[in-house]
């Protein structure tokens, strides 16, 4: 008797959580699909303060050296600084590798209008559809290294910052194209993002970062490069 007691106990507090809604509620998942504010960045060599100047040689001369302390004290001879301009010693010869970056800050709730009625609630269970790129413009006279992508706290602009985490990479960009296509995202993309959607209302950082490497044989940069990123989030509310 007491367990026929129990059962049916049992059975009366499922229909009242069911008829009060408590059980429905619980399992009223909203999953949204939004398009990841679009980004732009530019890497304009008139900018940069760091390069030889371009009349000073038809292509980089080829300079041997043994060691990057060698080519740090031939640059002084040139005009060169090696704490703006890094020179290293690779395959026996002196070459610049120049880093640059550029940053963007993001705001889901004031920029993806399917947020903006859900200001400071948070998404969870983060997953990317899709991450691509655009080159739209390209007037550099040399290649582009691959561009690192990565996401930092709002006012974190250095990819260096052990703050930034990496979300993607846009494949290396030869001279003078346009390409597009499918950035590769980092193996932990969707769990970068998801830690910055607990509070949507809470601004965060873009940075795209890339090395520029000045060989000898090649020319002084010149031109300026713009890439836009875009992509497709799905995410619980």
């Amino acid at each position: 008797m007491a367990m026929r007691t129990s059962l049916r106990a049992v059975g009366v507090l499922g229909a009242a959580l069911m008829s009060g809604g408590l059980l429905s509620c619980s399992l009223d998942i909203t999953r949204l699909t939004f398009e990841l504010p679009k980004q732009t960045y530019s890497f304009d060599t008139s900018m940069w303060g760091n390069l030889p100047p371009a009349a000073a040689w038809a292509t980089v001369p080829n300079v041997p050296c043994g060691s990057d302390g060698d080519c740090c004290s031939l640059a002084v001879t040139a005009g060169l600084n090696c704490t703006t301009t890094p020179l290293v010693c690779a395959s026996g010869s002196c070459q610049a590798q120049i880093p640059e970056a550029t940053s963007s800050s993001v705001n889901l709730a004031q920029q993806v209008p399917t947020l903006a009625t859900f200001p400071g609630h948070s998404l969870l269970h983060v997953s990317i559809s899709s991450i691509s790129y655009q080159v739209t413009n390209n007037t550099l006279n040399v290649d582009v290294p691959s561009i690192a992508v990565y996401l930092a706290p709002d006012g974190v602009t250095d990819p260096t910052d052990s703050r930034a985490m990496l979300f993607g990479t846009v494949p290396a960009i030869p001279a003078g194209t346009t390409p597009m296509g499918a950035m590769e995202k980092a193996p932990n993309a969707d769990a970068v993002l998801e830690m910055y959607t607990k509070n949507i209302s809470t601004s965060f950082n873009i940075i795209a970062s890339t090395t520029v490497v000045i060989a000898p044989g090649t020319p002084v940069p010149n031109g300026a490069l713009t890439v836009v990123v875009g992509g497709t989030i799905s995410a619980q509310l």
